[in-house]
């Protein structure tokens, strides 16, 4: 089997059916147009071919007649010169002769395959047809030859042209019997016989040539009549049928395009309208859906953002409300009713001022209202006392700003918080604030003054015990030089434990780290402060440049002086102590550094050491109270700093961050 498959061949009449939707408007009725204009012309064409064979079988028609004249007068001629010998008769007949002759040379001619046009002329001219004739005889025998009176009307013409041919062959004939003896009367008779059967048969072929002719021509005018009609009804029907099935498929999406305007304006976005073409109507149709989508994603999300609204205006914690020009309220959330004691119902229509009680706010508020009205400045945390439904009081901080549709003010929006409680908890913060200061401070006197006052006696007791110690050393026994051996080195480490204690309290009693300071300077200072342990232990300190900070100068001395001293104290055995001084930007802060390599420390005692008499190893290996770390950390929370410290391999290394004297 060959051909396209059927269900192909329907998906290439539905391609060619969807191009031709696909035309713009102004193609399918240009379509249209062409259509009709294509049926006029087929209807004019068809005219136009039936006049070309009408005059064809006139021209022919009157060319037969021409014909049958020089045939008949030839005949005449001929038997003239038969019947009297006059020469002039012989040349006559030469002449009428030629007509036929020339009609039968144009037949021959048209027969072949490819014809000579000229010899077709020139054989009409020689029998009498005019120029303007010649074209519709060729075209009528050339194109509808095969029609049957055609065929019927040549095949006669050629049975008479046979007829001529032997009238010409008598003719001939006549001219030799004229030069012998035997050209008599009775051979006279014997021409004039053939010539008139010749006539008489001539005669006979004229007529049924004449009635083929007649009657196909009449048979013609009703058949291209009926062609010309046909034609013209099947080319308009056509047109007809084209123009109403592009007017049938622009209604239909005018129609989709009315009723999903019609459905969108009802408010019914779910459903799209159908794309039928990609013509403008299908372009419209195609931004109509768009628009239905948009405008359908549009109320989603505004359905959400007006749920997401009422949710946040009734589970917000502040009041938010709106007020109209004149200060009544038009909407309000539920918090705004708590806060008021007011149902939402009575606060729509209720004037703000209704809510103030004190003269002297509202003297203040009346006139910032209107401002706000007609333009000014929004009215920002505003504190006032706000008297409820039931007559209790609240403390509220309220703000509002203008609300305005096409550059014209209606009204302000605005948000309250109910702040009594915090107002009382800020009061009793500060209460106890200030009660712990006192306290603090009462503190920090009690250990200035004890610690100070501490010595006078120690003084006394370290005094005497050296005393006892010098006058009865070995005179008392053993067991008596021990004790006073305790009393003495007691008295000592009371003597420093005061003296540390001092030095503490003095922190805390220092004024606020305020004034530049020049870290360099410091750490210099600091140097020269434990030069001698330094010095001892033949330690080595190195300094890179630092910076200028804000702070206590003499705090910051003793910072430094705590940290390298303790570097140079806990060094390891057989190995000089290398402490490295260092300082490093980041961002608003100074990060200083402070390595050494000694003996390092355990990082989960990281943060012990900086408490109050922490000591990690015992006292005959490393003197001191334990609280030189804890005077450094005191120093840097002063500072609004921060102190850490961490195992370096080997060695410590503490962090110091403090805050910069000009921020990045």
């Amino acid at each position: 089997m060959t051909g396209a498959p059927p269900v192909a061949a329907s998906a290439r009449r539905r391609s060619l059916v969807q191009r031709a939707r696909d035309l713009s408007i102004g193609a399918k009725l240009s379509g249209v147009v062409a259509m009709f204009l294509v049926a006029m012309m087929g209807a004019l064409i068809i005219v136009a071919l039936s006049f070309s064979m009408t005059s064809g079988v006139r021209a022919y028609v009157s060319a037969e007649s021409q014909w049958s004249k020089g045939q008949k007068d030839a005949v005449y001629a001929i038997t003239r010169y038969l019947q009297t010998g006059d020469r002039r008769a012989w040349a006559y007949f030469q002449n009428a002769v030629a007509v036929p002759l020339g009609d039968r040379r144009a037949r021959l001619e048209m027969l072949n395959q490819h014809y000579d046009e000229l010899v077709v002329y020139q054989g009409f001219l020689a029998g009498g047809v005019p120029a303007e004739d010649i074209p519709e005889m060729i075209f009528l025998f050339r194109n509808f030859g095969h029609i049957a009176f055609l065929a019927e009307a040549v095949d006669i013409w050629g049975k008479a042209d046979d007829c001529v041919q032997e009238l010409m062959n008598v003719s001939r004939e006549i001219a030799v019997a004229e030069n012998t003896a035997q050209f008599d009367d009775q051979r006279r008779r014997l021409f004039l016989d053939r010539i008139d059967a010749i006539n008489t048969k001539v005669t006979g072929l004229e007529q049924g040539f004449s009635r083929v002719l007649a009657e196909g021509a009449r048979t013609v005018q009703w058949l291209l009549l009926g062609v010309i009609m046909t034609a013209a009804g099947v080319l308009l029907g056509l047109a007809m049928l084209v123009a109403w099935l592009v007017s049938s498929d622009l209604r239909k999406s005018i129609d989709g395009l009315r009723d999903g305007t019609v459905r969108v304006a009802h408010g019914d976005l779910s459903t799209q309208v159908e794309v039928r073409s990609r013509d403008e109507l299908g372009v419209l149709a195609g931004e109509l859906n768009r628009m239905i989508a948009s405008r359908h994603q549009a109320e989603v999300a505004l359905k959400a953002a007006t749920q997401f609204r009422e949710k946040i205006m009734e589970n917000v914690t502040n009041a938010i409300y709106t007020m109209d020009r004149q200060g009544r309220f038009m909407t309000a959330n539920r918090r705004t009713s708590d806060i008021t004691g007011y149902p939402v119902e009575e606060l729509i229509g209720l004037p703000w001022a209704a809510l103030i009680a004190d003269p002297a706010h509202l003297a203040d508020l009346y006139p910032r209202y209107q401002q706000t009205i007609d333009g000014g400045d929004p009215i920002s945390n505003y504190e006032v006392p706000l008297t409820r439904k039931n007559g209790s009081v609240v403390t509220i901080h309220f703000s509002i700003a203008a609300l305005s549709q096409d550059g014209e003010i209606f009204g302000v929006v605005g948000a309250a918080e109910d702040v009594t409680a915090r107002k009382r908890d800020e009061a009793e913060l500060k209460a106890r604030a200030d009660e712990l200061t006192r306290s603090n401070a009462d503190l920090e006197q009690f250990a200035y003054v004890a610690s100070h006052d501490l010595q006078e006696p120690l003084r006394t007791v370290s005094g005497f015990a050296q005393l006892l110690q010098k006058r009865y050393e070995g005179k008392l026994g053993p067991d008596a030089d021990e004790y006073i051996g305790y009393v003495t080195s007691g008295a000592q480490r009371m003597k420093s434990l005061i003296e540390d204690l001092l030095a503490y309290s003095r922190v805390s009693r220092a004024a606020d780290a305020t004034q530049p300071v020049d870290l360099n300077q410091v750490v210099a200072t600091a140097l020269a402060n434990v030069h001698g342990a330094i010095s001892a232990a033949e330690a080595t300190v190195t300094v890179g440049e630092l910076p200028a900070i804000r702070g206590n100068e003499r705090q910051m001395v003793q910072l430094f002086q705590n940290l390298i001293g303790n570097a140079v104290k806990f060094r390891r055995p057989e190995v000089a102590p290398v402490v490295e001084i260092a300082a490093e930007r980041h961002g608003d802060d100074w990060q200083l550094t402070v390595r050494d390599n000694g003996i390092g420390i355990d990082e989960k005692h990281a943060e012990q050491v900086f408490g109050l008499f922490q000591r990690l190893h015992g006292r005959e290996k490393y003197p001191g109270n334990g609280i030189g770390l804890t005077i450094c950390k005191k120093i840097v929370d002063l500072h609004r700093g921060r102190i850490t410290v961490e195992a370096a391999e080997p060695g410590t290394r503490f962090r110091i961050v403090l805050p910069a004297a000009v921020p990045a």
